[in-house]
Protein backbone atom coordinates (compact mmCIF):
# COMPACT_ATOMS: atom_id res chain seq x y z
CA UNK A 1 0.00 0.00 0.00
CA UNK A 2 1.17 3.57 -0.48
CA UNK A 3 1.17 6.20 1.78
CA UNK A 4 0.17 9.25 0.60
CA UNK A 5 1.78 11.97 0.93
CA UNK A 6 1.23 14.76 2.96
CA UNK A 7 -0.17 17.79 2.45
CA UNK A 8 1.05 21.13 3.04
CA UNK A 9 -0.37 23.04 5.94
CA UNK A 10 -0.74 27.14 5.34
CA UNK A 11 1.29 27.26 8.64
CA UNK A 12 4.13 25.72 7.01
CA UNK A 13 4.77 29.22 4.96
CA UNK A 14 4.60 31.16 7.80
CA UNK A 15 8.20 31.47 8.27
CA UNK A 16 8.20 32.19 4.33
CA UNK A 17 5.69 35.14 4.76
CA UNK A 18 7.05 36.32 7.84
CA UNK A 19 10.61 36.58 5.77
CA UNK A 20 9.20 38.32 3.15
CA UNK A 21 7.51 40.98 4.99
CA UNK A 22 10.37 41.39 7.15
CA UNK A 23 12.56 41.88 3.46
CA UNK A 24 9.68 44.56 2.09
CA UNK A 25 10.20 46.34 5.38
CA UNK A 26 13.84 46.67 5.04
CA UNK A 27 14.56 46.28 1.57
CA UNK A 28 12.22 49.55 0.43
CA UNK A 29 14.83 51.86 0.52
CA UNK A 30 17.08 49.40 -1.75
CA UNK A 31 13.91 48.88 -4.04
CA UNK A 32 13.08 52.67 -3.91
CA UNK A 33 16.93 53.12 -5.15
CA UNK A 34 16.38 50.08 -8.08
CA UNK A 35 13.46 52.00 -9.38
CA UNK A 36 14.66 55.28 -9.82
CA UNK A 37 17.84 53.72 -11.51
CA UNK A 38 15.75 51.97 -13.59
CA UNK A 39 13.82 55.16 -14.87
CA UNK A 40 15.83 57.95 -14.97
CA UNK A 41 16.43 59.28 -18.69
CA UNK A 42 18.96 57.24 -20.74
CA UNK A 43 19.31 54.64 -18.34
CA UNK A 44 21.25 51.17 -18.73
CA UNK A 45 18.20 49.08 -16.99
CA UNK A 46 14.92 49.95 -18.71
CA UNK A 47 15.31 45.98 -19.15
CA UNK A 48 15.27 45.67 -15.42
CA UNK A 49 11.95 45.98 -14.42
CA UNK A 50 11.05 42.41 -17.27
CA UNK A 51 13.32 40.43 -15.03
CA UNK A 52 10.76 38.86 -12.22
CA UNK A 53 8.66 37.99 -15.27
CA UNK A 54 11.42 35.99 -16.65
CA UNK A 55 12.14 34.73 -13.41
CA UNK A 56 8.69 33.71 -13.21
CA UNK A 57 8.95 31.84 -16.84
CA UNK A 58 12.15 30.14 -15.68
CA UNK A 59 10.04 28.68 -12.52
CA UNK A 60 7.44 27.57 -14.78
CA UNK A 61 10.16 25.88 -16.84
CA UNK A 62 11.54 24.29 -14.17
CA UNK A 63 8.18 23.77 -12.61
CA UNK A 64 8.16 19.12 -13.18
CA UNK A 65 11.66 19.31 -11.32
CA UNK A 66 10.51 21.61 -8.40
CA UNK A 67 7.02 19.73 -7.95
CA UNK A 68 9.28 16.47 -6.83
CA UNK A 69 11.88 18.07 -4.98
CA UNK A 70 11.23 17.60 -0.94
CA UNK A 71 10.08 20.92 0.89
CA UNK A 72 11.72 20.46 4.13
CA UNK A 73 12.24 24.33 5.87
CA UNK A 74 16.43 24.27 6.43
CA UNK A 75 17.50 25.73 9.34
CA UNK A 76 21.20 26.01 8.14
CA UNK A 77 19.83 28.47 6.05
CA UNK A 78 19.79 31.14 8.93
CA UNK A 79 23.52 30.95 8.97
CA UNK A 80 23.15 33.01 5.52
CA UNK A 81 19.73 34.64 6.27
CA UNK A 82 21.24 36.39 9.58
CA UNK A 83 23.90 37.88 8.21
CA UNK A 84 22.75 39.06 5.29
CA UNK A 85 19.23 40.63 6.97
CA UNK A 86 22.28 42.37 9.44
CA UNK A 87 24.29 43.41 6.50
CA UNK A 88 21.17 45.00 4.85
CA UNK A 89 20.51 46.91 8.32
CA UNK A 90 24.13 48.17 8.07
CA UNK A 91 24.00 49.01 4.50
CA UNK A 92 21.05 51.19 5.15
CA UNK A 93 22.28 53.01 7.88
CA UNK A 94 25.83 53.77 5.82
CA UNK A 95 23.89 54.04 3.18
CA UNK A 96 25.55 51.78 0.46
CA UNK A 97 23.40 50.96 -2.08
CA UNK A 98 25.74 48.12 -3.94
CA UNK A 99 25.94 46.74 -0.69
CA UNK A 100 22.29 47.00 0.06
CA UNK A 101 21.17 45.08 -3.36
CA UNK A 102 23.83 42.32 -2.38
CA UNK A 103 22.36 42.32 0.84
CA UNK A 104 18.87 41.90 -0.19
CA UNK A 105 19.29 39.38 -2.97
CA UNK A 106 21.57 37.38 -0.36
CA UNK A 107 18.41 37.64 1.84
CA UNK A 108 15.88 36.49 -1.07
CA UNK A 109 17.67 33.12 -0.82
CA UNK A 110 17.88 32.84 2.52
CA UNK A 111 14.27 33.18 3.04
CA UNK A 112 13.63 30.63 0.03
CA UNK A 113 16.41 28.12 1.60
CA UNK A 114 15.03 28.49 5.21
CA UNK A 115 11.03 27.97 3.94
CA UNK A 116 11.41 24.82 1.35
CA UNK A 117 15.03 23.65 1.67
CA UNK A 118 18.10 22.66 -0.26
CA UNK A 119 16.49 20.93 -3.30
CA UNK A 120 14.34 23.80 -3.82
CA UNK A 121 17.13 25.64 -3.73
CA UNK A 122 19.29 24.00 -5.97
CA UNK A 123 16.18 23.49 -8.71
CA UNK A 124 15.36 27.17 -8.62
CA UNK A 125 19.30 27.85 -8.72
CA UNK A 126 19.94 29.60 -12.25
CA UNK A 127 16.12 31.54 -11.40
CA UNK A 128 17.54 32.55 -8.02
CA UNK A 129 20.84 33.36 -9.88
CA UNK A 130 19.50 35.38 -12.50
CA UNK A 131 17.53 37.91 -10.07
CA UNK A 132 20.83 39.23 -9.38
CA UNK A 133 20.53 40.85 -12.94
CA UNK A 134 17.97 43.72 -11.31
CA UNK A 135 20.89 45.35 -9.03
CA UNK A 136 22.53 48.38 -10.59
CA UNK A 137 25.82 47.65 -11.42
CA UNK A 138 28.37 50.16 -8.64
CA UNK A 139 29.15 53.39 -10.36
CA UNK A 140 32.69 52.84 -10.73
CA UNK A 141 32.86 49.65 -12.46
CA UNK A 142 29.67 51.08 -14.57
CA UNK A 143 32.17 54.04 -16.16
CA UNK A 144 34.82 51.87 -16.58
CA UNK A 145 32.49 49.47 -18.33
CA UNK A 146 30.77 52.17 -20.51
CA UNK A 147 34.06 54.28 -21.70
CA UNK A 148 35.80 50.95 -22.85
CA UNK A 149 32.47 49.71 -24.86
CA UNK A 150 31.92 53.20 -26.10
CA UNK A 151 35.32 53.16 -27.81
CA UNK A 152 35.23 49.73 -29.08
CA UNK A 153 31.57 50.87 -30.61
CA UNK A 154 33.48 54.09 -31.80
CA UNK A 155 36.75 52.12 -33.77
CA UNK A 156 34.02 49.99 -34.97
CA UNK A 157 31.67 52.16 -36.51
CA UNK A 158 34.51 54.02 -38.44
CA UNK A 159 35.75 50.85 -39.72
CA UNK A 160 32.28 50.15 -40.88
CA UNK A 161 31.94 53.42 -42.68
CA UNK A 162 35.19 53.31 -44.41
CA UNK A 163 34.10 49.65 -45.88
CA UNK A 164 30.90 51.58 -47.21
CA UNK A 165 33.33 54.14 -48.59
CA UNK A 166 32.83 57.06 -46.69
CA UNK A 167 35.48 59.54 -45.70
CA UNK A 168 36.33 59.69 -42.27
CA UNK A 169 38.60 60.85 -39.70
CA UNK A 170 38.63 59.57 -36.17
CA UNK A 171 39.23 61.87 -33.44
CA UNK A 172 38.79 60.47 -29.59
CA UNK A 173 35.00 59.23 -30.05
CA UNK A 174 34.03 61.38 -32.52
CA UNK A 175 34.46 60.35 -36.28
CA UNK A 176 34.14 63.34 -38.84
CA UNK A 177 32.65 63.15 -42.29
CA UNK A 178 32.71 65.24 -45.18
CA UNK A 179 29.29 66.91 -43.77
CA UNK A 180 28.53 65.64 -41.16
CA UNK A 181 30.22 64.72 -37.57
CA UNK A 182 29.14 61.99 -35.50
CA UNK A 183 30.15 62.56 -31.69
CA UNK A 184 29.32 58.59 -30.12
CA UNK A 185 28.26 60.24 -26.75
CA UNK A 186 27.84 57.76 -23.21
CA UNK A 187 23.90 56.77 -25.01
CA UNK A 188 25.49 55.68 -27.67
CA UNK A 189 28.07 53.40 -26.17
CA UNK A 190 26.63 50.49 -26.43
CA UNK A 191 26.50 49.18 -22.94
CA UNK A 192 23.17 49.76 -22.36
CA UNK A 193 22.77 47.82 -25.83
CA UNK A 194 25.15 45.27 -24.01
CA UNK A 195 23.13 44.68 -20.99
CA UNK A 196 20.29 43.96 -22.49
CA UNK A 197 21.54 41.63 -24.50
CA UNK A 198 23.58 39.90 -21.97
CA UNK A 199 20.13 39.89 -19.82
CA UNK A 200 18.20 38.33 -22.59
CA UNK A 201 20.10 36.13 -24.17
CA UNK A 202 21.14 34.55 -20.66
CA UNK A 203 17.45 33.80 -19.91
CA UNK A 204 17.46 32.78 -23.90
CA UNK A 205 19.69 30.45 -23.70
CA UNK A 206 18.47 28.82 -20.10
CA UNK A 207 15.14 28.32 -21.84
CA UNK A 208 15.66 26.52 -25.04
CA UNK A 209 16.77 23.10 -25.36
CA UNK A 210 19.86 21.92 -26.46
CA UNK A 211 23.72 20.55 -24.84
CA UNK A 212 24.68 22.64 -22.14
CA UNK A 213 27.81 23.41 -24.19
CA UNK A 214 25.71 24.98 -27.18
CA UNK A 215 23.68 27.34 -24.87
CA UNK A 216 26.84 28.65 -23.12
CA UNK A 217 28.17 29.14 -26.76
CA UNK A 218 24.71 30.82 -27.43
CA UNK A 219 25.26 32.82 -24.77
CA UNK A 220 28.40 33.99 -24.71
CA UNK A 221 27.98 35.05 -29.00
CA UNK A 222 25.96 38.47 -27.24
CA UNK A 223 29.19 39.55 -26.48
CA UNK A 224 30.38 40.46 -29.77
CA UNK A 225 27.01 40.21 -31.07
CA UNK A 226 26.08 43.34 -29.19
CA UNK A 227 29.40 45.65 -30.00
CA UNK A 228 28.65 44.54 -33.88
CA UNK A 229 25.10 45.13 -33.92
CA UNK A 230 26.09 48.68 -31.70
CA UNK A 231 28.74 49.41 -34.38
CA UNK A 232 26.52 48.81 -37.43
CA UNK A 233 23.79 51.51 -35.73
CA UNK A 234 26.38 53.83 -35.16
CA UNK A 235 27.43 53.72 -38.41
CA UNK A 236 24.49 53.89 -40.02
CA UNK A 237 23.74 57.06 -38.13
CA UNK A 238 26.40 58.74 -39.49
CA UNK A 239 24.99 57.76 -43.11
CA UNK A 240 21.91 59.08 -42.48
CA UNK A 241 23.63 62.79 -41.31
CA UNK A 242 25.89 63.13 -44.18
CA UNK A 243 23.46 61.85 -46.67
CA UNK A 244 20.50 63.66 -45.59
CA UNK A 245 21.26 66.01 -42.61
CA UNK A 246 21.47 66.20 -38.42
CA UNK A 247 17.94 66.22 -38.02
CA UNK A 248 17.11 62.95 -40.04
CA UNK A 249 20.39 61.69 -37.97
CA UNK A 250 18.93 62.46 -35.00
CA UNK A 251 15.50 61.03 -35.86
CA UNK A 252 17.19 57.69 -36.53
CA UNK A 253 18.92 58.00 -33.55
CA UNK A 254 16.03 57.95 -31.14
CA UNK A 255 14.33 54.88 -32.98
CA UNK A 256 17.63 52.98 -33.84
CA UNK A 257 17.55 51.51 -29.77
CA UNK A 258 14.63 49.39 -31.05
CA UNK A 259 16.18 48.16 -34.33
CA UNK A 260 19.19 47.36 -32.77
CA UNK A 261 17.29 44.71 -30.41
CA UNK A 262 15.25 43.64 -32.79
CA UNK A 263 18.29 42.54 -35.36
CA UNK A 264 20.01 40.78 -31.66
CA UNK A 265 17.15 38.85 -31.29
CA UNK A 266 17.11 37.95 -34.62
CA UNK A 267 20.47 36.76 -34.52
CA UNK A 268 19.98 35.02 -31.50
CA UNK A 269 16.87 33.12 -32.97
CA UNK A 270 18.57 32.13 -35.81
CA UNK A 271 21.83 30.62 -34.29
CA UNK A 272 19.48 28.63 -31.84
CA UNK A 273 18.08 27.45 -34.70
CA UNK A 274 20.98 26.80 -36.05
CA UNK A 275 22.61 24.94 -33.24
CA UNK A 276 19.59 22.26 -33.67
CA UNK A 277 17.39 24.08 -30.35
CA UNK A 278 13.96 22.89 -30.94
CA UNK A 279 11.79 24.56 -28.08
CA UNK A 280 11.67 27.43 -26.14
CA UNK A 281 10.65 26.74 -22.52
CA UNK A 282 9.40 23.74 -23.80
CA UNK A 283 7.14 25.32 -27.11
CA UNK A 284 8.02 24.32 -30.37
CA UNK A 285 8.79 27.60 -31.83
CA UNK A 286 11.98 26.99 -34.42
Amino acid sequence: MIAASPKSDWRDFLPFAAAVTLLGVLAWPTLRFWFYEYSVPESYYQHAPLIPFIVGLMLWHRRVALSAAPKRPALIALLLLVPALALLVFALKLPAEALESAAFLFSIVGAVWLTFGTAVVRAAAFPLAFLWLMAPLPRPLLNDSTLHVQMASTVLADKILHLMLFHTSLIGNVIHMDDYSLFVDVPCSGFKLLLALLTFSAAFAYLVDGAPAKRIGLFLFSLPLSLIVNGVRIALIGVVGECIGPDAAHTFHDWSGMITLTLGFAALFGLAKGLGCRTFAGWAIF
